[in-house]
C-alpha cells in the first residue's frame, strides 16, 4: 500500500502527525486555563484554625478539606483535567516524534505513535464498556444510547484508520530501510570481488 485515500502515506502521515500536535496543543491550552482558575480557587480557600508546622502539611491539610468537605464534584473535575492535560501532552511529544520520524526515515520515531493509538483505542472501548455496563434508570433512555454509540463507532473507525494508515507507512519505510541494506551488502559484495584486480 502506497497511498490512503488520496495522499501517499508519507504525506498523510505528516498530516495525522500536524493535526494531532494542533489538537494536542488546543487541549493543552484550554485544561490549562481550566486548571489555572481552579488552582486560584484552591490557593483562596480558608485554612482551619489548625496549626500545622510544616507548609507542605498545611497545603495537605487545605486540600483534604477542599476536597473531602466542600467541593468534591470540583475536585474530581479537577483531577480529570489533569488526566486530560497530560494525555494531551503526550500526544503532542508522540506527535513530534512521529513528525521527525517521518521525515528522517526512522523508524522506531514511528512506533510510539503507533503504540499511544493502540492504547488510546483500548481506553476508549473500556470506557465505552465500562458506560454501557453502568447504565441506570436516569440514563437508560435509547436517544442518548444511541448517539453514546453512534460517537463510540465514528470515533474509534476514524481511530482504527489512521492508525492503520500509519502502520501501512510504517510497513513501508521498513522495506525501503531493508532493501536499502541489501543494496548497500550487495555493492560491498561486488567490490570486494573485484579489489584483487589492479588498474
Amino acid at each position: 500500500m502506497k497511498r490512503f485515500a488520496c495522499f501517499n502515506l508519507r504525506t498523510f502521515g505528516l498530516s495525522i502527525a500536524c493535526l494531532d500536535a494542533l489538537i494536542a496543543l488546543c487541549i493543552l491550552g484550554l485544561s490549562s486555563f481550566y486548571l489555572y482558575n481552579d488552582f486560584m480557587d484552591f490557593t483562596q480557600w480558608q485554612q482551619n484554625d489548625v496549626q500545622i508546622l510544616s507548609p507542605f502539611g498545611a497545603f495537605v491539610a487545605t486540600l483534604v478539606d477542599y476536597v473531602l468537605v466542600h467541593e468534591f464534584s470540583q475536585a474530581f473535575y479537577m483531577i480529570l483535567t489533569v488526566t486530560v492535560w497530560v494525555k494531551a501532552l503526550i500526544n503532542l511529544v508522540v506527535a513530534g516524534i512521529l513528525v521527525d520520524g517521518i521525515k528522517q526515515r526512522r523508524l522506531i520515531c514511528i512506533a510510539p505513535w503507533l503504540i499511544n493509538a493502540y492504547v488510546s483505542m483500548v481506553i476508549e472501548v473500556a470506557i465505552f464498556v465500562s458506560l454501557e455496563v453502568k447504565i441506570d434508570e436516569a440514563d437508560a433512555s435509547i436517544d442518548r444510547r444511541i448517539a453514546r454509540s453512534v460517537l463510540f463507532g465514528v470515533f474509534i473507525v476514524l481511530n482504527a484508520l489512521v492508525a492503520y494508515g500509519i502502520y501501512a507507512l510504517y510497513r513501508m519505510l521498513k522495506a525501503s530501510t531493508n532493501e536499502n541494506r541489501a543494496l548497500q551488502e550487495s555493492i560491498v559484495e561486488t567490490s570486494g570481488m573485484f579489489q584483487h584486480i589492479k588498474v
